[in-house]
C-alpha cells in the first residue's frame, strides 16, 4: 500500500477493524461494515472484538475472521501487546480503529497494518497515516452510525447501509424453539420482552419499576413477558419475576448472542434501558421502547425506522452526559440522576400502550 496515494484508488486486500469496547457501539458499527464489503466484495475483512461480542459477529455475513481480544482481569496490558503483534503475519492492508482510546490506535499500530484509519482523539495523530478531525461537540452529538462512517471517509463509501444483514446460525446453536420450549412457551406463543439490566446501575431505570410495570401488563393488558438479562443480574431478574403471580414471567437463560437474536425476534415488542440488548432488537427489527436517562437519543437510538420505536425520556439539556456519577449531577433520594427518577411506570406504560396499538 502507498500511505501518499489516495486509499481510494488503491487496490485493497484486506482489512482489519479494531471493534468497540460494547455490544450497542459494535452492532452500530455493522451498518457501517456492511458498507466497507459493498464496496469491497472479494477483500478480507477482520475483526477484532472483545466477548462477548465475537459471538455477534461470528454469525455476520459481512465479516470473513474474528479475533477475540483478550480481555478479564487475568489478561493485562502486555497480554494485549503480544496478541496485536501476532497479527503481524496477517500483513493487512488497512485498519480501521473504532474506539476514541490512545490504547486502541497503539495496538492497532503494532499489528504493521501498513494504512491506519481513526480519529485524532486522545492525541493519536501519530499513530494513524489516515487520520480523521473530530471535535467534542461531534463526540456528544453525532449520531453513532455516521460517527463510525465518517472514520473510513478516504475510502469514499457510499452510504452506511440502512438495514442489518441477518446472521447465519454457527454449528452447535441450539436453536430458538429449543430454546422457547425450555422455557415453557410454545413456539408461536406471543410475548413481550423486556430487560432491566444495563452497563451501570446509574444508568438503568429503578428495578421496582420495572416489577409494577410488569404487573400492569399482566393484569391489564392480559401480556405474557419475558426477561433479559447477563448471569450476573440473574438476582435482579429474579426479584422482578417473583413480584408478579407464578409462571406469568419466564427468564430467558444463558444463551449466546447469536441465539438471544433468534429469541428476540420472536418477540411482539422489546422494552429496555439504553443498553445493548436495545440495539440487538433493533437489529432483528422488532419494535423497540427504549428508555433514556443519561444518554440520549440523537447520538445512541436504535437504528430504525422512527415508527417502529418509542423512546421514553425527559430531554434534559444535560443529557448526553459523561456518566461519572455523581460528579456532575445530584443524585436522587433513591441514587439516581434525575433524568432517570423523574420517568414515571405510568410514562412507560403509556408508551407500551401506544405501540401495542400500532403493533
Amino acid at each position: 500500500m502507498d500511505t501518499t496515494r489516495p486509499l481510494c484508488s488503491q487496490e485493497i486486500h484486506s482489512f482489519l477493524l479494531w471493534m468497540p469496547n460494547w455490544i450497542g457501539d459494535v452492532v452500530l458499527t455493522l451498518p457501517v461494515i456492511q458498507s466497507l464489503r459493498r464496496a469491497y466484495p472479494v477483500a478480507r475483512i477482520s475483526v477484532v472484538v472483545k466477548s462477548p461480542s465475537d459471538e455477534l459477529l461470528l454469525g455476520h455475513p459481512a465479516i470473513n475472521t474474528v479475533l477475540t481480544l483478550p480481555s478479564g482481569s487475568e489478561n493485562g496490558f502486555w497480554q494485549k501487546v503480544k496478541f496485536a503483534r501476532n497479527l503481524k503475519k496477517f500483513n493487512f492492508d488497512v485498519g480501521v480503529v473504532f474506539p476514541n482510546s490512545f490504547g486502541s490506535a497503539f495496538l492497532l499500530s503494532l499489528t504493521g497494518v501498513k494504512c491506519r484509519l481513526g480519529y485524532t482523539t486522545d492525541g493519536r495523530d501519530i499513530l494513524l497515516t489516515h487520520p480523521v478531525k473530530t471535535t467534542s461537540r461531534l463526540k456528544k452529538e453525532q449520531y453513532r452510525v455516521e460517527y463510525f462512517f465518517k472514520i473510513l471517509s478516504s475510502l469514499k463509501l457510499d452510504i452506511p447501509d440502512r438495514e442489518f444483514s441477518p446472521l447465519i446460525q454457527q454449528e452447535g446453536d441450539i436453536t430458538t424453539r429449543e430454546v422457547l420450549l425450555d422455557m415453557g412457551l410454545d413456539e408461536d406463543e406471543e410475548f413481550l420482552t423486556l430487560h432491566p439490566g444495563t452497563s451501570k446501575v446509574e444508568r438503568g431505570w429503578h428495578a421496582e419499576r420495572f416489577g409494577i410495570l410488569c404487573q400492569k401488563l399482566i393484569k391489564e393488558d392480559g401480556m405474557r413477558l419475558v426477561l433479559l438479562g447477563t448471569e450476573k443480574e440473574s438476582q435482579l431478574l429474579n426479584r422482578i419475576k417473583n413480584s408478579s403471580q407464578a409462571g406469568a414471567i419466564k427468564i430467558i437463560p444463558p444463551v449466546n448472542l447469536r441465539v438471544l437474536t433468534g429469541l428476540l425476534r420472536k418477540s411482539r415488542l422489546f422494552i429496555g434501558n439504553d443498553s445493548g440488548m436495545m440495539h440487538l432488537a433493533a437489529m432483528v427489527g422488532i419494535p423497540v421502547l427504549g428508555i433514556f436517562g443519561p444518554g440520549s437519543p440523537a447520538t445512541t437510538g436504535p437504528y430504525m425506522a422512527m415508527e417502529k420505536q418509542e423512546l421514553v425520556t425527559k430531554n434534559f439539556s444535560c443529557s448526553p452526559c459523561r456518566q461519572r456519577f455523581f460528579k456532575e449531577c445530584q443524585p436522587s433520594p433513591l441514587n439516581k440522576p434525575y433524568c432517570l427518577e423523574d420517568i414515571t411506570v405510568k410514562d412507560v406504560h403509556e408508551a407500551v400502550r401506544r405501540m401495542l396499538k400500532r403493533y
